[in-house]
C-alpha cells in the first residue's frame, strides 16, 4: 500500500513536471498531448478524495514551475524572498485546487460511456480554467491552450472557441490515449483533423479577406533597469534615453511611435519638466505618440495610464487601466489585507479605470491595453467590439528579470491576435517587444534587456470574427454541458 500511494505520488509530480516545461521557455510544446497520462494512472483506481490529492498536487507542483518568477519579482520589489516564495506556494496551490477537482469529478464521471466521459471531462477542463480565468479577478495565466503558440496551423479555431478550445483538445487527447479504446482514439483524432482542416483554410485564405491602408509603427524598448524607474537621480538619464531611441526611429517616418508601459518616470501630465522634455520629442520626430505614464485626477486617484499625443504635441486621448494586477497595483479586500500587505510598485495603490478607450490615427483605430490586461481575452475582445483595428499592449517586464515570464507574457498575445484577427503591437520596457500579425505570425520581435528600436509595417483590421461577435460561447457552452452531465450522472446513480 505504501509503495503504491508512494508511486502514484511521483505520477502526479511527473504530470506536473512535463505540464510544466510544456510551457515557454522551455517550449517543449509536444509534451502537452501526454502530460496527463501519469496522473490518469495514479488516479484510476483511487477514490474521490485521494484523486483530488493527485489532482492538487500536480496542479501546485507544474504551477509552482511555470510561476517561479513570481519570487525575483517580489525581491526585485524590495520585499523579502520567504514573502514571495509564501506568495509563490500560495497561488501555486489555489490553482492547482482546479486540476483536483477535475480529477475528483473525472472518478465520478468514468462510469460513463467513452464519448460521453472524455467530452464531458474535456468540457469540463474548460469550464474549471473559465472559472478560475474570472474568479476573484481572474487570473487565466498558463491556461492549457498556450502550450501550443507555435503550432499555428491548429491554434487557427482560436477565432470561433477562444484559447479554451485549444485546451478542450488538450485534455480530449490525453484521456482518449490513456483510455486506448479505439472509439476515443478515432473521435480524439477527428476532432483534431477537423481543427488542422480549419487552420490550413484560414490560413490560405486570411490574405484575401480585406485590403486596407497599412501603417509604419515604431516600438521604443528602453530597457530601463527596474531599480532606476522611480528613483529621482536617474529621471534625466531615462527622458534621454527615450529621446534617443524616439528621434533614431523617427527617420523611418512612422505614423505612430510607442512607447512602454510606465516609460514616463513620473506623472507627465503634472511635471511641467517632464512634460515639455516629452512635446519637444514630439515635435522633433513628427510622428503620433502613444506614451505610458502613471496619472492622477482632481481626486487624488492614481490610474496607470497610456497618452496619445498629436505630432503637433495636443494630448488626443488618454486611456486608465481596467484591469489592476492584484498586490501589484491594488490590494484586494482593502479593509481587511491593506494593514498589512502594501502594493509592490513604489507609487502606491491604483485605482481602476472605466473606460475602454479606442485612440484614432490617420482613421486607423486602435487600442492600448496595459500589462497583464493582455492575458484576460474577454477585455481584449471589448476593445475589439468598440472598434479597435490595431492592439497595442505597452508593458514593462522589468520585474521578471530574465525568467520564463517576459516570454510566456509575450507569447500569449499571439491568441490576441488570432481570436480578434487583429495585429498586436508590444511595447515592453525590457522586452520582449513586437509586432504579431493577424493569423498569430510574429513578424519582428526584440531580445529581452536591450535597449533598441524596432519598426515595422502593420495592417488594420475591422472585420469580427466569430469569437469577437460571441465571446467565450464555446467556453460557456462547456460549462453548461459538463454541469449537466455531472447532473445526469448523479442522478443516474
Amino acid at each position: 500500500m505504501l509503495w503504491k500511494n508512494l508511486k502514484n505520488i511521483l505520477l502526479s509530480i511527473l504530470s506536473g513536471a512535463i505540464i510544466a516545461i510544456s510551457f515557454p521557455k522551455f517550449n517543449l510544446s509536444f509534451l502537452i498531448w501526454v502530460a496527463f497520462i501519469p496522473l490518469l494512472v495514479s488516479i484510476n483506481k483511487s477514490d474521490k478524495k485521494t484523486a483530488f490529492f493527485y489532482g492538487l498536487l500536480t496542479g501546485t507542483i507544474s504551477n509552482c514551475v511555470i510561476l517561479y518568477w513570481l519570487v525575483p519579482t517580489f525581491t526585485t520589489a524590495g520585499e523579502p524572498f520567504l514573502l514571495g516564495l509564501f506568495c509563490l506556494i500560495l497561488l501555486s496551490t489555489y490553482i492547482g485546487i482546479y486540476t483536483g477537482i477535475f480529477c475528483f469529478f473525472l472518478v465520478i464521471l468514468k462510469s460513463l460511456p467513452t464519448i460521453f466521459y472524455i467530452s464531458i471531462a474535456s468540457s469540463l477542463w474548460v469550464f474549471l480554467e473559465y472559472l478560475r480565468s474570472h474568479l476573484f479577478t481572474g487570473f487565466p495565466w498558463a491556461l492549457l491552450g498556450y502550450t501550443q503558440w507555435n503550432f499555428l496551423t491548429l491554434i487557427q479555431i482560436a477565432d470561433i472557441t477562444g484559447i479554451y478550445g485549444i485546451s478542450f483538445l488538450i485534455i480530449l487527447v490525453n484521456l482518449a490515449i490513456f483510455q486506448r479504446k479505439s472509439k476515443s482514439i478515432i473521435f480524439a483524432a477527428s476532432i483534431f483533423l477537423i481543427f488542422l482542416i480549419y487552420g490550413t483554410v484560414r490560413l490560405k485564405f486570411n490574405s484575401a479577406l480585406e485590403s486596407r491602408p497599412k501603417i509604419k509603427v515604431s516600438i521604443l524598448q528602453g530597457n530601463i533597469d527596474q531599480y532606476k524607474k522611480w528613483n529621482k537621480k536617474y529621471e534625466q538619464e531615462i527622458m534621454d534615453t527615450y529621446k534617443d531611441l524616439a528621434l533614431k526611429s523617427s527617420k523611418e517616418k512612422p505614423e505612430i511611435i510607442i512607447w512602454p508601459e510606465s516609460a514616463i518616470p513620473g506623472y507627465l501630465l503634472h511635471q511641467k519638466e517632464l512634460y515639455d522634455q516629452t512635446i519637444e520629442i514630439i515635435k522633433r520626430s513628427g510622428s503620433y505618440h502613444l506614451i505610458g505614464s502613471s496619472d492622477f485626477d482632481y481626486r487624488e486617484n492614481l490610474y496607470n495610464s497610456a497618452m496619445l499625443f498629436s505630432p503637433e504635441g495636443d494630448l488626443i486621448g488618454k486611456y486608465n487601466k481596467i484591469h489592476l494586477v492584484p498586490f501589484g497595483e491594488t490590494i484586494p479586500l482593502q479593509s481587511l489585507l491593506s494593514k498589512y500587505i502594501n502594493v509592490l510598485n513604489e507609487l502606491g495603490d491604483f485605482s481602476s479605470g472605466k473606460d475602454y478607450t479606442i485612440f484614432e490615427i490617420n482613421k486607423t483605430k486602435l487600442s492600448a491595453s496595459i500589462c497583464f490586461e493582455s492575458i484576460f481575452p474577454h477585455l481584449i475582445r471589448k476593445f475589439v467590439i468598440n472598434g479597435a483595428e490595431i492592439l497595442v499592449n505597452l508593458t514593462n517586464d522589468g520585474w521578471y528579470l530574465k525568467t520564463s515570464a517576459p516570454y510566456q507574457h509575450f507569447y500569449f498575445n499571439i491568441f490576441r491576435a488570432i481570436e480578434n484577427r487583429r495585429p498586436v503591437v508590444r511595447a515592453a520596457n525590457t522586452g520582449i517587444s513586437g509586432v504579431i500579425n493577424q493569423n498569430g505570425e510574429i513578424e519582428i520581435k526584440s531580445e529581452i534587456f536591450e535597449k533598441t528600436f524596432l519598426t515595422s509595417i502593420v495592417e488594420p483590421s475591422s472585420k469580427m470574427t466569430f469569437y469577437t461577435k460571441c465571446g467565450d460561447i464555446f467556453a460557456i457552452f462547456c460549462s453548461i454541458f459538463s454541469l449537466g452531465g455531472i447532473i445526469w450522472r448523479q442522478l443516474k446513480h
